[in-house]
C-alpha cells in the first residue's frame, strides 16, 4: 500500500522532470525556410529533421538536421562527419560560428 499517495517522491519526480527537460531541448525552432542575409541562400528545414540548400550551390544539396538546446546540427549528405552548427539567436535568426546570419522568411 502507498504512504501518501497524492505526494510526489523523487522516484516519480525525476522521470517526470526528465521528460519535461527532453522535449524543452528543441522547443522554439521553427521549421521553414532560412535565407543567408548576404548571399540569398536558403536552407529548407523541414518537420522530420530533413532540408536542402538551394541558391548557393549547384543542385540542392540535402541535408539532416538536429536541434540541441540553442544549436542546430546540419549534417550535409555530400560530406558526412563535417557538420555545419548554428546557434538559435532568437526565433527567427540563426547564426553560423562565422558570423553568417540566416533568417526565416515569413
Amino acid at each position: 500500500m502507498l504512504r501518501n499517495p497524492g505526494k510526489l517522491t523523487s522516484t516519480r519526480a525525476i522521470p517526470l522532470l526528465l521528460a519535461l527537460l527532453l522535449t524543452a531541448c528543441g522547443a522554439g525552432f521553427k521549421e521553414g525556410a532560412y535565407v543567408d542575409t548576404r548571399s540569398g541562400t536558403t536552407y529548407e528545414f523541414g518537420p522530420d529533421g530533413q532540408g536542402r540548400m538551394t541558391g548557393g550551390v549547384s543542385g540542392a544539396p540535402a541535408f539532416t538536421y538536429t536541434v540541441q538546446s540553442d544549436q542546430l546540427i546540419v549534417e550535409y549528405a555530400s560530406t558526412p562527419g563535417a557538420p555545419a552548427m548554428f546557434r538559435r539567436v532568437d526565433d527567427k535568426t540563426l547564426e553560423r560560428a562565422d558570423g553568417t546570419r540566416l533568417a526565416l522568411r515569413e
